[in-house]
């Protein structure tokens, strides 16, 4: 079910040769699914640069960029100048790849980028995905953002599988949906973040600091909405249960920061009305477990929920922490990165379920925010109001025909209990086969990990988030 990364391409655009790249993920078994595949994507530009000039539609914002001997140049005299050119267009979901080959260098901490998210004339805040020469350092390889201040806040790094160095032409891509993104080198998924600070009206551009690096064959691709089904060779994706409830207060920002900075990309939280119909994140019927206070959440005002203290049953260290509402969290979540897979816990009304879906449109997260429940009524519901958010459907028992269960409601993934899944592991082909993923809770184990990986599971629900980044990281290397 994964796409192809690198497909030959058929097609031409004006002046633009395109070439054929290696395929990094499994293509479709048939043609006409790979057909459909191919009719999905869309070149947006393509450019071999085998003319004397800058293609229709770059903008060189900052440094000296010229395209010579069927190459584009670009140069930066020193490590404060961040030399930047644009094109494109603005894309939610997309694909960048460019050759890029380091020519010279000041030092080995210089770099290239892709731009992900860049004003047209350069102006600030932008996103990029970063190389440097010493691509084999701690921080060879980096998610960015250029902020309103001009500073920077790196978000996420990791060490390149082979060293770029000068005079090596090397093959790199992003994969963008949304502000998620994941980071190729020569073919291979090197890293993922869940915090691309997306804008407006940003479009594509390559970047070059304290280096000349020149580029060959550009391609940016509009893709199709995420596909949830893990691409074979990629990572399990790392679903933070309750935030990091092993580190932290579960349910909390404090416990969702700390699953961001272990390399969660979703935050899976519980979601339930106070008394007076204001959506907070809590898991238990009651506050009595992970606060100071006592009562049911549904007998709560909002003002008295965000009265209690929720951390200091943790930990002293977390007094004072509030159960944030849902609103709290998508904003958190807006503005500090990451996704978020929301449960609604216990049965809803359709006129509760209404006032969380629109909680998520009025803070401008529906394509941040994947729905699950054990509730059949409130998948319904939420499918009703809101057919553009992903389904999952929990299950602490598999259907008898999960298939068809799945189709019924509309599911983007069946999300089953661990135990469930390895009494029929079969299942997960078969859902795969329907075009379904599968989310598996809560598993907090190395040896758990490798089997589920091993069944072709997407993604992992754990209270153990930073771990499972760690085994993932380990296992890719392997």
């Amino acid at each position: 079910m994964g796409r192809p990364l690198f497909r030959a391409r058929a097609a031409l655009l004006a002046s633009s040769v395109i070439v054929s790249f290696s395929v990094f993920a499994t293509a479709p078994a048939d043609a006409d699914a790979d057909a459909a595949t191919a009719a999905a994507e869309r070149i947006v530009l393509s450019a071999d640069f085998s003319g004397s000039a800058l293609p229709a539609g770059f903008r060189a914002v900052e440094g000296n960029w010229q395209v010579k001997n069927g190459r584009l140049y670009g140069a930066s005299t020193s490590s404060s100048q961040q030399s930047r050119i644009t094109f494109g267009e603005h894309l939610a979901d997309y694909r960048i790849e460019v050759t890029a080959r380091f020519e010279s260098a000041a030092d080995a901490a210089r770099w290239a980028a892709m731009g992900l998210d860049v004003p047209a004339g350069g102006a600030v805040p932008w996103s990029i995905a970063t190389m440097r020469t010493g691509t084999t350092a701690a921080n060879g390889l980096e998610f960015a953002q250029r902020t309103t201040a001009n500073t920077w806040n790196v978000t996420d790094t990791a060490a390149a599988p082979s060293a770029a160095g000068t005079g090596r032409d090397i093959r790199i891509a992003a994969e963008v949906h949304g502000s998620m993104a994941r980071w190729f080198f020569d073919g291979r998924e090197a890293l993922r973040t869940s915090g691309v600070a997306r804008s407006a009206a940003g479009v594509e551009a390559l970047l070059v600091n304290g280096a000349t690096v020149s580029f060959d064959d550009l391609l940016v691709t509009e893709l199709p909405a995420r596909d949830w089904i893990r691409p074979a060779g990629s990572p399990l994706t790392v679903i933070g249960h309750r935030g990091a409830a092993s580190a932290a207060p579960e349910n909390t920002l404090v416990s969702d920061e700390v699953a961001r900075r272990g390399g969660a990309e979703y935050i899976e939280n519980d979601v339930q009305p106070s008394k007076d119909g204001v959506p907070h994140v809590m898991h238990d019927s009651t506050v009595d477990r992970t606060t100071n206070g006592t009562g049911a959440v549904r007998g709560l005002t909002s003002a008295q929920l965000n009265a209690l203290d929720a951390g200091s049953w943790f930990a002293p260290s977390y007094a004072g922490t509030h159960v944030p509402t849902l609103a709290a969290q998508l904003d958190d979540l807006r503005t500090r990165g990451g996704d978020l897979l929301l449960e609604i816990k216990s049965a809803h009304t359709r006129a509760e379920v209404a006032t969380i879906v629109k909680t998520i449109r009025d803070h401008q997260m529906t394509g941040r925010v994947f729905v699950q429940s054990f509730e059949v009524n409130a998948l319904k519901y939420t499918y009703e109001l809101a057919p553009e958010l992903p389904l999952g459907l929990l299950r602490s028992d598999l259907d008898a025909d999960p298939v068809a269960t799945a189709k019924e409601l509309h599911l983007a993934s069946y999300n089953p209990s661990d135990e469930a899944l390895s009494k029929r592991p079969g299942a997960v082909a078969d859902l795969h086969a329907a075009g379904v993923a599968l989310m598996v809770w809560t598993v907090d184990t190395p040896a758990r990990w490798k089997a589920l990986e091993a069944m072709g599971v997407d993604g992992i629900i754990t209270n153990r988030p930073a771990e499972l980044t760690g085994w993932n990281a380990a296992f890719s290397q392997k």
